[in-house]
């Protein structure tokens, strides 16, 4: 695939991580495996995958295609909810 990396945040647990993944929808489609999300385009936009797995630091990600857009969505999202966020390429 493409560009993996991991992002970092203080949360009080899992599930707190999960149900914001959840609340993704809304800009992207989603397929739930356990603690594996992968998130696509609706029809009609640009092909991308962007694929989460929760670890007890918050996410590792990777990525391919035309992600820019929700990749900016995903970072304000979290920032917001979460506060600091630290991303590390993998």
């Amino acid at each position: 695939m493409g560009l993996h990396q991991s992002f970092r945040f203080n949360h009080t647990s899992p599930e707190e991580v999960r149900e914001f993944l959840r609340g993704l929808v809304e800009v992207a489609a989603l397929q739930e495996r356990g603690d594996f999300f992968v998130f696509s385009q609706r029809p009609g936009e640009a092909p991308f995958t962007f694929d989460c797995e929760l670890v007890p630091e918050g996410l590792n990600s990777e990525r391919a295609g035309e992600y820019f857009t929700f990749l900016g969505l995903v970072v304000e999202a979290l920032t917001g909810r979460f506060g600091r966020v630290e991303v590390d390429d993998l």
